[in-house]
């Protein structure tokens, strides 16, 4: 309720630090065709020097109303955005161990994310998410969530399957 989300939406997340490097810019400019053909609402937690930019590129693009910027959250509710999310999302290329991605895994969340080193050994692409190269690609991996729910239902159980190989239990055993 607090950021006018409704249980019918379709919410793509980002968590993270709102810095050039993460590209957002990607995501918001990419959500403006989401967000028209199928008000889908793209919820971004985090804050960081690019925040205020990212606010006025949403604006500009007349996104308002479906990008939305939750800022900073205490650490111990990060894993209640994740439950209002359909997917996660990413496009940074500046990660060294995509720990978002593995949260976001934990939580049942398919992945669309940018094909790059850091996720390709986490996300298997066709069975737990998806690894773009394109903004046409993005896209269309995103869309194809929204318009098939047997497949979001199918790679969400997986994304916690596949999340469980990274947990310290099996970590310990193995």
């Amino acid at each position: 309720k607090r950021h006018g989300l409704s249980k019918s939406d379709f919410v793509v997340l980002f968590v993270g630090r709102i810095a050039k490097e993460k590209d957002v810019e990607f995501l918001i400019s990419a959500h403006e065709y989401l967000a028209k053909n199928y008000k889908s609402k793209l919820l971004i937690v985090g804050d960081g020097p690019d925040l205020e930019r990212y606010k006025k590129l949403a604006h500009k693009l007349n996104l308002d109303e479906y990008v939305i910027f939750a800022g900073k959250v205490p650490w111990e509710d990060v894993t209640l955005y994740y439950q209002i999310a359909d997917v996660f999302a990413t496009a940074s290329t500046s990660e060294t161990q995509g720990l978002t991605v593995i949260e976001a895994m934990a939580a049942s969340l398919p992945v669309v994310a940018v094909n790059d080193e850091s996720f390709n050994t986490v996300i298997v692409d066709g069975l737990n998410g998806h690894l773009f190269e394109t903004k046409h690609q993005y896209k269309k991996y995103v869309e194809s969530f929204i318009n098939e729910p047997s497949k979001l239902k199918q790679f969400s159980k997986q994304a916690r399957i596949n999340a469980d190989t990274y947990s310290s239990k099996y970590f310990g055993e193995r």
